[in-house]
């Protein structure tokens, strides 16, 4: 049995993206304010850029940590149906920096084969219970290491292309509101 949920499947990492850029001009609202526009449009874009960037998933596939440990499994018996047998619980699992809800994004392209894991304390694990087989477990969890390798690359792809964006979004959105401050200031000494 496969060792945690599906990954990748919830919500659309597109979708996703498209509100951060959509939160941009919101954002710059709320933070730009006149005592900002001593500064050039590229130093104030500066300063905010690295609150706005998304921090795409980093696995370090490298260096995983092995685990096996005992446990009961329920298996199928040709006779008895579902039984209780002694079994191993296998794991890898692998560190990782970026938002840890990306795991959980539909990534583009999509598949119906999705890695499964646990997503816990910057680590990803991986694994498999069932028989004391080193020949299946290995091969079911290289498997799911191999499918978590190519979504955690979709993912990295979409977000550094959203993040290469960024800079010039928010450089054209503080730039709009440097001219809605001007002209609040200009409307001030007309009425």
């Amino acid at each position: 049995m496969i060792i945690g949920e599906a990954l990748f499947r919830k919500n659309d990492l597109d979708n996703y993206l498209r509100a951060q850029v959509g939160a941009i001009d919101e954002h710059v609202r709320k933070n730009v304010t006149k005592a900002d526009l001593g500064k050039t449009d590229a130093e104030i874009t500066q300063q905010h850029l690295p609150g706005a960037r998304v921090e795409p998933l980093q696995v370090d596939f490298e260096n995983p940590q092995k685990d096996v440990s005992e446990t009961r499994v329920q298996v199928h018996d040709v006779f008895d149906g579902a039984v209780m047998i002694d079994g191993v619980r296998a794991t890898r699992s692998f560190a990782f920096t970026g938002e840890p809800a990306l795991f959980s994004l539909k990534t583009n392209p999509y598949s119906s084969v999705l890695p499964h894991g646990l997503v816990t304390g910057g680590r990803i694990v991986i694994g498999m219970e069932g028989r004391n087989d080193a020949e299946t477990l290995k091969r079911e969890i290289d498997s799911q290491e191999q499918t978590l390798r190519v979504y955690v690359g979709y993912s990295k792809a979409q977000v550094d292309a959203h993040n290469a964006k960024l800079e010039a979004l928010l450089t054209d959105a503080i730039a709009r509101r440097r001219k809605a401050l001007d002209a609040i200031d200009a409307l001030k000494d007309r009425i």
